[in-house]
């Protein structure tokens, strides 16, 4: 499965790595995902194609405040 990832998720991940003071490799850790793939997903202009493990990942993260 592939999903995409939209300029909002994009932001608010930013915002949220931000606001708790992450480091990349904290932010990989906290999502269980590798730096490369961190660095591709903040980085990348959006909308761009990740893999369902990312996106499911991503989405969790963002959705833990709400």
């Amino acid at each position: 499965m592939q999903a995409i990832i939209t300029e909002q998720q994009q932001t608010a991940l930013i915002k949220k790595q931000a606001i708790n003071r992450l480091t990349r490799s904290q932010l990989a850790t906290n999502l269980n995902l590798s730096r490369p793939t961190i660095k591709d997903v903040l980085d990348k202009p959006t909308p761009f194609v990740v893999s369902g493990k990312t996106f499911t990942a991503v989405n969790n993260y963002l959705l833990e405040d709400l």
